[in-house]
């Protein structure tokens, strides 16, 4: 007798869909992998600003060595008043501090011995050092949307301190006294 096969309904319908077991060990592994992955993911907009500040930091530093080193070598001592720095029109001129560091920008004032020692005067510096209107700045009493806010202590002479407007954890600090730009890049300070 030849040998016939018999297949039961059973064997013949292939496995339709997971089952349940399957399904929450797929759950589980997807919820460890968010668990672990989505702090990464936040971060990124925290780096990216930290990323923005260092930046900006280093070319406001550039900019003020650049005046410094014009002013080192038109004048060498002692303060000046619209020394022409980014070039010959008024708003291209900068005024150093006896130490030979920039103290403001008004093309208008005539001050024997130019000093940093108000907010406008840290706007004015940062204007003129990185040369056009990005990234902004303004003056931390009011509420323009900038991207910088300029600080003045009183109690801190010719310091300004730039913080981050979308993170004021992050800032740039100016002394005027010693040309020194810190970039404060710890968004949790």
């Amino acid at each position: 007798m030849p040998f016939t096969a018999r297949f039961s309904p059973k064997h013949s319908q292939a496995q339709a869909g997971f089952t349940l077991i399957e399904l929450v060990v797929v759950i589980i592994v997807l919820g460890i992998l968010a668990v672990i992955a989505a702090p990464k993911f936040l971060n990124l907009s925290e780096d990216a600003q930290v990323a923005q500040v260092k930046n900006t930091g280093g070319a406001f530093k550039s900019g003020i060595n650049l005046a410094r080193s014009v002013w080192a070598v038109k004048v060498g001592s002692g303060p000046a008043e619209n020394l022409p720095v980014y070039g010959e029109s008024d708003d291209a001129h900068v005024d150093f501090n006896a130490n030979g560091w920039p103290a403001q920008h008004y093309f208008t004032d005539n001050e024997a011995s130019p000093q940093l020692d108000n907010v406008d005067d840290c706007i004015s510096v940062w204007k003129i050092v990185l040369q056009n209107d990005e990234p902004t700045v303004s003056d931390a009493a009011k509420a323009d949307e900038t991207d910088y806010k300029a600080n003045y202590d009183r109690n801190i002479p010719a310091v300004c301190v730039y913080q981050y407007s979308d993170n004021m954890n992050l800032s740039i600090t100016y002394d005027s006294n010693n040309g020194s730009v810190v970039v404060d890049s710890d968004p949790t300070s």
